[in-house]
């Protein structure tokens, strides 16, 4: 297994020749390290497929399935800044033909995962077309930020770094024993052998409608479905066997080529779900190697003793292969998780008037807990965080044209709270903090206080964060709410 290891790194190792024992077991892999362009042959007993593209089960020859049309793209990031003096940019004939519209405007001054294409491509004989479209797109934007209808409000703007290596999503699954389903993890189908708990939404991409009338061949701006029925506080435990493959007894997968349907592959795609696979996957070769055995008699001889390896905490190592399981000097395991108590849910959010934003879909940082003993709240409780914690909950918003908005926030009552909870409010040309107490109860109906009318449009900022900077007691997050003002 450890001469297989090579194959981990995607970036570095690609486009490998494989040498087959028998049509049922690789005997070794040769790889180009494009760092170096040296080749190395990895000859082992068991192998991984790490690559994402599922490029050494491919070559093997193993069963698998590709979606070629309708599948999730690739993305390429970047990044501007505005400096203190103007800058120039050149004309991009080759970029695509942008004006400000054709875009979302890059907030923060970076562009998002939704800078996406090839949706329709081939997504491995095309990856470099959908590449250079995805480049083209980046500068065709930015020169529509410098030199067209936005260079009176870009003159010191200056591109600062464009990731020139894409980041695919949906390419080859390689079939296992178990090719997972979305009925069955929305269902939660019990399998013998559930192991890594996936907690992220099934989550697929699509072009956005409104970026995509310029170029419908092939969209470059995308948008996020998210379906229903996934376990999020508990997560749903993927089978191990979809982590080996059917027909090459020797070959494990790990990360995003496992055996999932494309719906599925919604869910267990993100990296912290992929890194947990890879852990599963390095403690089922050790008991491969251990008993001499395939991954498959793994899960009909020794799973017991991978559920054994799976429940150590991730402190544990060992010298060697066969050596005692020992924790560093002075570990303190951590205290077994408590359950949280069911909380009632709330007031409805989808029958406030305006835009209105729950806590549970805003972007949270730090140590911020989630209750429902104080009455009047929305959704599924509310946040809060101690006063000497620091840490932040932001609202974005979509506002659907140019105008006046009243911004409102709610919050229970309750003598422990701050008198000066923050509100940082960020609208199309200002930033301004407000003060909340939140001891005392809000003057609005519902529950809600107002933070003041700011211009917001379209393309620009329209965010609320709540707990940017520090405050005297517990401040408490719920609900945001944009109300059109005269």
């Amino acid at each position: 297994m450890e001469r297989g290891n090579g194959l981990r790194s995607a970036g570095h190792v690609c486009r490998p020749h494989v040498e087959m024992r028998d049509p049922a077991h690789i005997a070794s892999v040769t790889a180009l390290d494009t760092r170096t362009g040296q080749r190395r042959v990895f000859a082992g007993k068991l192998f991984v497929d790490c690559t994402g593209h599922a490029s050494l089960g491919a070559a093997a020859k193993a069963e698998l399935t590709i979606r070629e049309t309708e599948h999730l793209g690739m993305s390429n990031m970047w990044r501007w800044e505005n400096t203190e003096a103007p800058q120039t940019f050149p004309e991009t004939p080759w970029a695509l033909d942008l004006t400000m519209d054709d875009f979302p405007y890059p907030k923060r001054n970076h562009a998002e995962w939704f800078w996406e294409s090839g949706f329709n491509v081939h997504p491995t004989e095309g990856l470099e077309a959908i590449r250079d479209w995805n480049l083209r797109a980046v500068f065709g934007a930015f020169n529509a930020m410098k030199n067209r209808d936005g260079k009176t409000e870009h003159p010191n703007a200056r591109l600062e770094w464009v990731a020139y290596i894409g980041g695919p999503r949906e390419s080859r699954q390689l079939l296992g024993d178990v090719l997972l389903t979305e009925p069955e993890i929305t269902s939660k189908k019990e399998f013998p052998d559930g192991t890594v708990p996936t907690t992220w939404d099934i989550d697929l991409h699509y072009p956005k409608e409104e970026y995509a009338k310029k170029f419908p061949e092939n969209p470059f701006i995308s948008k996020a479905v998210f379906g229903k029925g996934v376990d999020r506080k508990h997560g749903y435990p993927v089978p191990y066997r979809c982590f080996y493959s059917k027909n090459i007894a020797n070959l494990f997968m790990a990360g995003r080529n496992v055996s999932v349907t494309h719906e599925a592959f919604g869910t267990i795609r993100v990296m912290k779900t992929g890194g947990m696979i890879g852990e599963v996957v390095g403690k089922a070769a050790s008991l491969c190697v251990r008993h001499q055995c395939t991954p498959r008699d793994v899960y009909e001889r020794y799973f017991s003793e991978l559920k054994e390896l799976l429940a150590l905490n991730g402190a544990a190592r060992r010298a060697s292969l066969d050596g005692p399981i020992q924790y560093p000097s002075g570990f303190t395991a951590p205290a077994p998780l408590v359950e949280a108590p069911h909380i009632t849910p709330g007031l409805q959010v989808k029958n406030l008037p305006g835009i209105a934003q729950d806590d549970s879909k805003a972007t949270v940082t730090g140590k911020w807990l989630v209750a429902g003993s104080t009455p009047g709240y929305f959704g599924e409780g509310y946040r809060y965080r101690a006063g000497g914690e620091t840490g932040t909950v932001r609202y974005e918003f979509k506002v659907p044209k140019k105008g006046r908005y009243e911004v409102r926030a709610t919050h229970s009552p309750h003598a422990n709270r701050a008198t000066n909870a923050p509100f940082l409010i960020e609208a199309a040309s200002e930033s301004k903090t407000v003060a909340v107490n939140q001891r005392t109860a809000a003057p609005l109906e519902q529950g809600f206080v107002s933070l003041g009318v700011f211009e917001f449009e379209p393309g620009k900022p329209a965010a609320v964060t709540i707990g940017s900077g520090s405050a005297n007691g517990v401040v408490h997050a719920d609900v945001v709410q944009l109300l059109p003002a005269p």
